[in-house]
């Protein structure tokens, strides 16, 4: 890995918008008011790695850019991240040709990776038809560049569109201030994804079907504010990154994937509700649940399909009742992800996943001055995670107890209250490490999942109990009642051994 390098950081707001849309942005009268004109570019970008990607794995990206005459060397490093708006160091040198110049890398985070340099070679090329715009707005300078793009990769061609809002003075919270007003001319979609990552897919034949969540890397004594954001932006990555799979093809993994990302973030809403107290909160947490139970729908016919009806087909499979109701149910799916589709183009979906951005990176739970807000906001987020780990455990601890009486709403309840808890170890695991937290922390989220996969099950079989009534649909939930007292038998004893285990939060 190369060693942490010195030197000056990029700052950029990332959005994606279709090419034919990008004249709609650039007449937005804000940036005629507030622009000193515009700026037309001809790009041509060669991106270079080894065959193994040795750099790509690095966190490093190696460019030259030829823009008329003149050829400049781009350099990019990863750095941890803080927020949603990209931060990478960067260092930009003019060279002579076409091909690096690794003399002028010495002092670069390539520096660690010169000794592949002769297996450095180009692997897709980018043209770019740019135009800039230098904004002055609010307390800040931003350099707006949109660009009509195509990668030209090995195994195809991709062309996007998208805007770069990059920050030259200012304060970070101004991109997204700008990109809302600029949204109210056409949605703007939020995107990490970079040119580089575009041209590496290019380059592949490689198709994710989904993408997990990121680990979130947390410090003790950091303010909890700031924990937030890099919680929220860790679960905006990972309904995005879904969100594309799900665009090119109604993945069901990836729907699922982009459920859970809205799950965790409103989880992670309710985490720090004490900490981004605003007008705004709740009306962003209606807005995400809307969103999950779009998608909810498909998943949860997904469930019912893959696990009950399909497994049935050996003994039902000549019954016609059977096949009815198998052929009702796959009209919904498909139904349901037409649906899913239509609601993640629609602009409510777009701009309320930018407002959401928005709202974490600078929202006025941010702007509160009062003294209160200012402690909850500076709270180490050590403190913060302790707190709420073990209210959250005992709340489990005690729904449990009667676990085998309660009816199947309530072992609902008791589900999403263990999701929950899952979700914020997830989130606050990296303050944990010392005096066996590890080992400890394992076991909790491995029973916690095996309590909340066998509560899923059940609620599987009360949910399957609301079919539209038929002898075929009677005839699977009485099979699928079959199970209940076993499930009802390995979810008591997988609290009993959660109930058992020293909470890894405690030294």
């Amino acid at each position: 890995m190369p060693a942490k390098p010195t030197a000056p950081q990029e700052v950029e707001l990332k959005l994606e918008v279709a090419p034919s849309e990008l004249k709609r942005v650039l007449a937005h009268p804000l940036l005629k008011e507030r622009s000193n004109g515009a700026a037309a570019q001809t790009l041509h970008s060669t991106y270079f790695d080894t065959p193994d990607h040795a750099l790509q794995q690095a966190g490093i990206s190696l460019r030259v850019r030829r823009n008329g005459d003149r050829r400049i060397q781009t350099i990019k490093a990863a750095r941890s991240p803080d927020g949603i708006a990209l931060a990478r160091y960067e260092w930009e040198q003019e060279v002579d040709s076409d091909s690096p110049d690794y003399n002028l890398a010495g002092k670069t985070g390539l520096k660690p990776l010169l000794e592949h340099s002769g297996s450095i070679k180009p692997v897709f090329r980018v043209l770019t038809e740019r135009t800039l715009h230098t904004v002055s707005f609010e307390s800040s300078i931003i350099e707006l560049a949109a660009d009509d793009s195509r990668v030209e990769g090995k195994e195809r061609t991709v062309s996007f569109g998208e805007l770069e809002l990059e920050l030259k003075d200012g304060a970070p919270a101004d991109l997204f201030q700008l990109a809302l007003a600029l949204s109210t001319a056409t949605p703007l979609r939020l995107s990490f994804k970079t040119k580089a990552e575009r041209g590496f897919e290019a380059a592949s034949d490689e198709h994710p079907t989904r993408v997990k969540a990121p680990p979130v890397v947390l410090k003790r004594k950091m303010p909890s504010a700031g924990a937030f954001q890099r919680v929220g932006a860790s679960c905006l990555q990972h309904l995005i990154a879904n969100e594309a799979i799900v665009r090119r093809a109604p993945e069901a993994d990836a729907v699922h994937q982009m459920r859970v990302a809205l799950r965790r973030l409103r989880a992670a809403i309710t985490l720090f509700k004490s900490v981004v107290e605003d007008e705004k909160r709740d009306l962003i947490k209606d807005e995400l649940k809307w969103m999950a139970n779009v998608l909810g729908e498909a998943r949860d016919l997904d469930v019912y399909i893959t696990k009950v009806l399909e497994p049935a087909q050996d003994e039902h499979g000549n019954d016609e009742g059977y096949q009815n109701l198998l052929a009702e149910y796959r009209k919904r799916r498909h139904g349901a992800y037409r649906t899913v589709e239509e609601t993640i183009a629609s602009a409510r979906f777009i701009n309320g996943v930018l407002g959401t951005a928005a709202w974490i990176e600078s929202g006025d739970w941010l702007q509160d001055g009062s003294k209160p807000a200012r402690k909850r906001r500076e709270q180490p987020i050590a403190v913060l995670a302790e707190e709420e780990l073990s209210r959250r455990w005992k709340k489990i601890i005690k729904r449990g107890r009667n676990l085998m009486e309660l009816d199947p709403e309530e072992r609902h309840q008791v589900r999403i209250e263990i999701k929950k808890l899952r979700y914020a170890s997830e989130f606050f695991e990296s303050l944990f490490t010392g005096g066996g937290a590890k080992k400890r922390k394992r076991a909790a989220l491995s029973t916690l999942e095996a309590l909340q996969e066998t509560l899923g099950e059940l609620n599987d079989i009360a949910v399957g109990s609301h079919m539209e009534p038929s002898s075929a649909a009677d005839a699977l939930h009485q099979e699928q009642m079959s199970r209940v007292d076993g499930l009802l038998a390995d979810a008591k004893a997988h609290y009993q051994k959660l109930a058992a285990l020293e909470p890894f939060w405690r030294s």
